[in-house]
């Protein structure tokens, strides 16, 4: 990854598109997947202002498939130029993203994990060992100014491997789900470790380990707790990052092992300071959102809010097996009453067809207590549909005052929001990975930095690359859906010939308009307030 500033901003035009040349930054980098497809994940900003980014590069395996994940890291310094980037590749193992961790001192660390590589077309298949690998590691890392490791420290969890039916996602591994420095300077984290699952009976317990470790990669107390999870099913498809807030003397973790405390599978726990069970709350609220039965969560993410209560995005399935994306604010005081914790408000976003998977990336909070929130909606079952990532404005009361779409539905390419911060200088960054419909095995990942004007009007939305307003599906049938949250809008649609065949109010966040009755072919949509246009496109209808 050598690309600059400026031309990873030209090659991000030539794919997708031109879309703005007004954004503060955009690194990109293309990818293919014969070769190689990094994600990028989390940003984090350090105290010198640099970013780096956690990664994954999955490259591709003797059998021609996409897997074999690799650990990476890149940095960025405050202008969006590529310093170093570096991968993590342990020889029998793959690894998870990294966490990116800084001390008192200004020193770069990251703490992840590495499981045994159960592909059986990798060269770096655990069996190809003699004896075959049966722990993990965990495993903190002293970086250097061009992200190579100046100091290893790891520790070795034993971990049972059996195999069944040679399913990689059934074997014994274990998945960081939470890695900080809280505030007296030591690493606070928590992982999940997965037993195999031999069907019809499970082979132990899966368990939920809290830790405290020092910089020097010392452990200073830890508490383990077993449960179960869904039949010993890889836990990273429940979670992603950030599980654990801190409130008054107390850590709150949700998505806790179920039977643990209580049969009735509560899955909040508060814990002291040493890892001590304080009480335990249920937050997975069945049927508390019709007509949602949100026992299943997915990619969920937690981030306290600046007067005391937990904000958490998560994914949630529906009854008729569709999907929601999902910010919920919950009062979750110790010493409140109920055996469940209330939720105080919430926001729920999917679109109106079958969008499977709904993509939930997070929020972030800006100084003024406003909130961004970013997901991404899929329109239709897998990546051959569109998408588009959305960054919602919110008020601390969850009250709209601006939705931004990133990217373009109409122009080929699938989207999804990866990951979403804050930065000190009231900016945003917004981390991406794309894919081309057309050519399913090219793609792209980004980093883009939005300058807070971005988020005031029209005008700075179109000059930073985003759009107040999108159709879908694209192309489509009989139903032209028109989203947006402008206020005394309308949309104009018209044929190819410029012949004004459909107009009307648009007073919902989604307008469908009946295509039934229009001939196969290209129109163009144009959405207006105040008797002047503020978005347009294509729309094809098949």
């Amino acid at each position: 990854m050598k690309t600059t500033r400026i031309y990873a901003l030209l090659a991000l035009l030539m794919m997708v598109g031109v879309k703005a040349f007004g954004q503060e930054w955009v690194y990109s980098q293309e990818f293919d997947y014969s070769l190689d497809a990094p994600y990028f994940l989390e940003p984090f900003e350090l105290s010198d202002g640099r970013i780096l980014v956690s990664c994954t590069n999955n490259h591709v395996n003797d059998c021609g498939l996409y897997v074999y994940p690799i650990p990476a890291l890149m940095v960025l310094d405050s202008e969006g130029t590529e310093i170093a980037y570096s991968e993590y590749f342990k020889e029998g193992f793959f690894g998870s993203h990294p966490f990116v961790l800084e001390n008192e001192s200004g020193e770069s660390f990251i703490l992840m994990n590495y499981s045994p590589d159960h592909d059986i077309c990798s060269p770096n298949y655990f069996q190809n060992f003699n004896p075959p690998i049966d722990y993990c590691i965990l495993g903190l890392y002293k970086l250097n100014d061009d992200l190579s490791i100046a100091e290893s420290h790891e520790l070795e969890i034993p971990i049972d491997t059996f195999e069944y039916q040679g399913r990689p996602w059934n074997c014994g591994q274990i998945s960081l789900s939470t890695a900080f420095v809280d505030g007296d300077g030591t690493i606070v984290g928590a992982y999940c470790k997965t037993t195999s699952f031999d069907y019809p009976d499970p082979r132990g317990y899966d368990s939920t380990v809290f830790f405290r470790m020092d910089f020097e990669g010392r452990i200073i107390n830890e508490a383990r707790y077993c449960g179960e999870y869904r039949w010993g099913e890889d836990p990273t498809l429940d979670y992603r990052n950030h599980h654990i807030v801190i409130a008054d003397s107390l850590y709150i973790y949700y998505g806790f092992v179920r039977d643990v405390v209580a049969e009735d599978g509560k899955n909040l726990v508060y814990l002291d300071y040493d890892f001590n069970i304080v009480r335990s709350r249920a937050f997975r609220h069945s049927n508390a959102l019709h007509p949602f039965d949100n026992v299943y969560f997915q990619n969920m993410n937690v981030k306290r809010s600046p007067h005391g209560t937990t904000y958490l995005t998560s994914v949630i399935s529906e009854k008729d097996d569709h999907y929601c994306s999902v910010l919920y604010e919950y009062n979750d005081d110790v010493n409140a009453s109920g055996n469940s914790v209330p939720i105080k408000r919430y926001a729920e976003r999917k679109t109106t067809d079958y969008d499977s998977p709904t993509q939930s990336t997070g929020v972030a909070l800006w100084d003024d207590g406003t909130i961004c929130y970013a997901y991404t909606l899929n329109n239709g079952l897998g990546l051959s549909n569109d998408s588009w990532i959305v960054l919602e404005h919110l008020t601390p009361e969850f009250d709209t005052i601006k939705t931004l779409f990133y990217g373009s539905n109409d122009d080929g390419v699938f989207s999804r929001a990866k990951g979403i911060k804050a930065l000190n200088d009231g900016g945003l960054l917004l981390t991406t990975w794309e894919r081309k419909l057309y050519a399913w095995n090219q793609g792209c990942v980004s980093v883009v930095k939005y300058p807070t004007e971005a988020f005031v009007g029209i005008k700075e939305a179109h000059d930073n690359g985003l759009k107040v307003a999108i159709a879908y599906p694209n192309p489509g049938k009989d139903v032209l859906n028109i989203c947006t949250a402008l206020q005394n809008a309308r949309v104009e649609v018209y044929d190819i010939h410029g012949r004004l065949i459909h107009s009307q109010a648009l007073t919902e966040n989604v307008t469908a308009i009946d295509a039934t009755d229009w001939d196969a072919g290209v129109y163009v949509w144009k959405v207006m307030t105040n008797g002047r246009v503020v978005e347009t496109g294509k729309w094809i209808k098949e």
